[in-house]
């Protein structure tokens, strides 16, 4: 999270000081009734507060969401506004079949405390199913986080569809009031219904967690082109660790165009580094070709004015008619 984005986020907490607290544990009822379009019949809602020795704390484990914890600065941050303000929401936790709790909610919390040298931290402690802890995992970063990466978003994507699938194989469910209303809707669509996205987001911001990790930390870092990482994911592991090597190579320059083409001569699942190379070779010489034919212009320069063009109006019929009229008054 940049370091902008987390003061503000922390003025908006410290700010809960003198509001009623928000009712989390209504939107997690909503979103697993929208997702899942079923409600536990065990009691979703059985609960107890405590505090806890953070010594019996453990990070989430029942399925990889894909949060990373915050860096050494925004977590000085986030302490300090601990010290000053106190803890204004609980952690959310569930007991471990081994001992200790596993921790729903509040890990950069967690990791806060023990920088403050706290020995405890109150928490709600939750008596829930892994869906419904996958759901309290995810939803509220999904909802409240505005910085996420697109591996943060594509793991929580993902561990949402997985739990909708083994749902699907229990009995222990009965139908929710939206049950109906969802019934014919897909995983992909449910998710992106309740989050207010496209279906087509949902499904390519999964499609990169299936990108190796240094493919994957290229795209968090905006090296490389999300559209292309898409494309590379339907790759096998062998070919991705073939273009990792090509694009380190490359400084990551690939373009959309090129991807297409790569993928068109040489689809998915498999290359061999013999035909990547002859292939990425013809896709840069091709982009280069169109790249001298073209020409392009800084869109910044022209925002100020595109609005006044019709919709029905060509740019290129525009600029056309604009160079015949310049230079017919030089004749």
């Amino acid at each position: 999270m940049a370091k902008s984005a987390l003061a503000t986020a922390l003025k908006e907490r410290s700010a809960k000081l003198s509001a009623p607290p928000s009712n989390a544990d209504q939107t997690v009822d909503e979103a697993f009734e929208s997702l899942f379009g079923t409600i536990s019949a065990a009691s979703s809602k059985t609960r107890s507060t405590a505090k806890i020795p953070l010594e019996q704390l453990h990070p989430f484990f029942t399925s990889n969401i894909g949060f990373k914890p915050y860096s050494e600065e925004n977590l000085i941050m986030l302490a300090d506004d601990i010290a000053e303000n106190g803890l204004i929401e609980n952690i959310k936790i569930r007991p471990c079949k081994t001992g200790g709790y596993e921790i729903l909610s509040g890990h950069n919390r967690v990791n806060a405390c023990k920088m403050l040298g706290m020995d405890s931290i109150s928490a709600d402690i939750e008596y829930v199913d892994d869906a419904r802890a996958i759901v309290i995992a995810t939803v509220t970063n999904l909802q409240r986080r505005q910085n996420l990466l697109p591996s943060e978003r594509g793991w929580a994507y993902r561990a949402l569809l997985d739990a909708y699938r083994q749902q699907g194989k229990r009995s222990d469910l009965v139908n929710a009031t939206c049950g109906e209303i969802h019934h014919k809707l897909k995983a992909r669509e449910r998710v992106a219904c309740f989050f207010g996205v496209g279906v087509n987001d949902i499904r390519q911001t999964v499609r990169l967690t299936y990108l190796i990790p240094p493919l994957l930390d290229a795209v968090d870092e905006r090296k490389l082109n999300m559209m292309c990482g898409v494309a590379i994911s339907y790759y096998d592991e062998d070919t991705q660790k073939l273009f990792q090597k090509r694009l380190h190579a490359e400084n990551h320059r690939i373009s959309v165009a090129m991807m297409k083409h790569i993928k068109k001569n040489c689809p998915p699942p498999s290359i061999t580094a013999g035909e990547l190379d002859k292939v990425w070779i013809q896709a840069t010489a091709s982009s280069t070709e169109k790249k001298k034919s073209n020409i392009s212009f800084s869109r910044k320069r022209f925002e100020p004015y595109l609005h006044r063009i019709p919709p029905d109006m060509n740019l290129e019929d525009l600029f056309l008619e604009f160079l015949k009229n310049r230079f017919a008054e030089g004749e």
